[in-house]
């Protein structure tokens, strides 16, 4: 007898854990295990236990592939795995992924697996932009441009010198005095 056993895990910062249950209930599951941690988390408890369940034959559905695993290397190998054992993977959204196992052409399987390590990529980064926010950080890369170094560079530019030469004086890009210097934007 084989059975479809559903997995789900979040994917954002405000997940909506019944709809994804109602989704993988509605295409079939008979049982749906959802790990409720951070979206780039590797420890999965909820996925052993899915995972221990899975016997050959059985079909593990997951609404999206990037619900797996928050990694490229752990979702090849756990698909790995459950192909090994026997069991079928069943990702609703990526018809691609799902015929993996059969594909002849591998091409068909590295632009799907692209796919999906962009996705993932994508979901780390917005998670770590949220957690920066959260934080009261502002998220991405921190600024070259020091206080000190703007204070020279609001001086220089007083004293009427090029941004290129307030960039050599104080050692950072051009394009970076620039954008310091550069009068704010109106909301």
């Amino acid at each position: 007898m084989t059975r479809s056993i559903g997995y789900s895990r979040p994917l954002g910062a405000t997940p909506d854990h019944e709809a994804e249950r109602r989704a993988l209930l509605d295409a079939g599951a008979e049982t749906v295990f959802v790990d409720r941690g951070q979206p780039t988390a590797r420890d999965q408890p909820e996925l052993s236990l899915c995972l221990a369940t899975l016997k050959p034959g059985d079909t593990l559905i997951v609404t999206r592939a990037a619900r797996l695993r928050p990694g490229l290397t752990g979702f090849v190998q756990t698909v790995a795995e459950l192909t090994g054992r026997g069991v079928g993977f069943h990702p609703m959204a990526e018809a691609a992924l799902a015929s993996t196992a059969s594909a002849t052409d591998p091409r068909e399987l590295l632009i799907a697996l692209n796919a999906l390590r962009g996705e993932l990529v994508g979901i780390r980064t917005r998670a770590g932009m949220e957690r920066a926010e959260a934080e009261g950080r502002r998220p991405g890369r921190p600024s070259v441009m020091s206080p000190e170094r703007l204070a020279v560079a609001r001086e220089l530019r007083r004293q009427h010198r090029s941004i290129a030469h307030i960039a050599n004086v104080i050692g950072v890009s051009p394009s970076a005095v620039q954008r310091a210097l550069a009068p704010p934007r109106p909301s």
